[in-house]
């Protein structure tokens, strides 16, 4: 089982090489899964990259005002590619797993971001020891094996 972190699932929809490539060889896996925090961080980037490249809009105060009048109408495109990626490969989107202890104690101590040390939590309560990403934080998590 190999999990999807937000930079792989982003990479690989916008075409950056050579990680697109790269992330191309573990998409072939049959057992993919991600966590609703990875998602949630995939569309939020998904949706400011193209605010900021398309529609102008850089700041995330003048997004929220974008998407407080207009709706998601402009980012329908940027929804339905990540939709297709999940559905196409089936990737599996767990519940994120921990609590607000296990969350401080593990971003304190690998030094973590806390979405980092909350993916890594997730995997750890999920059973899952390999993660897919081009972070190179996860390798100071002892439970994580990183690709590639």
């Amino acid at each position: 089982m190999l999990f999807l972190d937000t930079n792989v699932i982003v990479y690989y929809l916008h075409g950056v090489e050579p990680y697109a490539t790269t992330a191309e060889i573990y998409l072939q896996s049959e057992e993919l899964v991600t966590s609703l925090r990875v998602i949630d961080e995939a569309l939020f980037t998904l949706v400011r990259m193209k605010a900021w490249r398309d529609l102008g809009v850089k700041r995330i105060e003048d997004l929220r005002k974008y998407i407080g009048s207009r709706g998601y109408r402009d980012f329908e495109d940027v929804i339905n590619s990540l939709s297709k990626f999940i559905e196409k490969l089936g990737v599996e989107v767990l519940r994120d797993e921990g609590s607000y202890k296990e969350l401080v104690e593990i971003a304190t101590r690998y030094n973590l971001m806390p979405s980092d040390a909350l993916i890594a939590i997730t995997c750890r309560n999920h059973g899952i020891n390999t993660i897919v990403t081009f972070d190179e934080d996860f390798k100071r998590v002892p439970w994580l094996k990183v690709v590639p």
